[in-house]
């Protein structure tokens, strides 16, 4: 019987502790949910402050006057790092008339075209690498597609963004599965190619930019919907970050706000009720000498 009290009370203490573990946090519907690893936004901040410049130059200098291939290739990648897209745009196309068919080629020039402002070529560029390998990153390169289509799309209507995203899915009404371009995904397929596509991006591009305040708003509304709220709110704050209209966002966090707090509420009424009956049950065994705090209650009579 002691030996269970003590568990009893060691768990009931520890209980903060081992969340530092696992990510514990609010379902739509206000219960409590906990996951595994580090908010979405989290990571992509990460990814945020990688410097390119700096691998660029030594990428640069490491592979300079190579006339293998594939450095060749890499060379390219580094021209991109530094910014010098045109000349990368140059060397990949020399690089594809000398090999056609490479798949990496197809998608660095799709890359190369796009930081250089050119979005149909780079359009061109990247659904001939989805040809050519559609398992390439993750399988995640439709998303490409789809965000050059937008980037398309907003220089024919500079106002593109204000009635569209990137997904072209409401974003209030995620289910299971979600239909983009008549092709069925699940909530967790979309998530993780925005968050592998986001990762990419986020390097070359800084805020703002409707592309990405895109992506994150419909991420956010993905993790509300299947995850956690608070998961979802880290998003939505990078969202307005890269310049997603705040007073489109704000009144989903007040929502969000409201359910985080009820459950909280609940979470820690229920720590107070269990400690409370806890406690009343350790004063119950101690009266009846089942329970002893000391040496001296060793001594006392039965």
């Amino acid at each position: 019987m002691k030996t269970l009290i003590s568990c009893l009370v060691f768990l009931f203490i520890t209980h903060s502790a081992l969340s530092c573990i696992w990510i514990t946090g609010t379902k739509y519907n206000s219960e409590a949910v906990t996951t595994g690893g580090i908010y979405p936004a989290n990571r992509l901040k990460h990814f945020e402050n990688i410097n390119l410049q700096s691998e660029g130059m030594k990428m640069e200098a490491d592979l300079r006057g190579s006339t293998n291939f594939n450095d060749r290739s890499d060379y390219s990648v580094a021209l991109l790092y530094l910014g010098r897209n045109k000349e990368a745009v140059e060397l990949l196309k020399k690089l594809e008339r000398e090999q056609p068919g490479q798949y990496f080629i197809a998608a660095n020039l799709g890359t190369a075209y796009e930081l250089s402002g050119n979005n149909e070529e780079a359009l061109r560029w990247i659904k001939e690498g989805i040809h050519r390998n559609p398992d390439s990153h993750k399988g995640t390169e439709w998303l490409h597609a789809r965000i050059l289509e937008a980037k398309i799309a907003q220089e024919k209507d500079t106002d593109y963004f204000k009635g569209h995203s990137v997904l072209g899915f409401q974003a209030e009404n995620i289910g299971d599965p979600i239909t983009i371009d008549g092709q069925k995904f699940s909530p967790k397929e979309v998530a993780d190619a925005i968050q592998y596509q986001l990762q990419e991006r986020m390097q070359f591009v800084k805020p703002p930019d409707p592309v990405v305040a895109s992506l994150l708003f419909d991420y956010a509304a993905i993790e509300a919907a299947t995850k956690t709220l608070e998961s979802a709110e880290g998003l939505l704050q990078m969202a307005v970050q890269y310049g997603y209209p705040s007073e489109k966002v704000q009144p989903l966090m007040n929502i969000y706000d409201k359910r985080i707090a009820w459950r909280k509420t609940k979470q820690y009424t229920t720590y107070v009720l269990i400690g409370a009956a806890l406690i009343g049950l350790l004063v119950i065994l101690y009266k009846r000498g089942i329970f002893v705090i000391s040496s001296r209650d060793l001594k006392r009579p039965r």
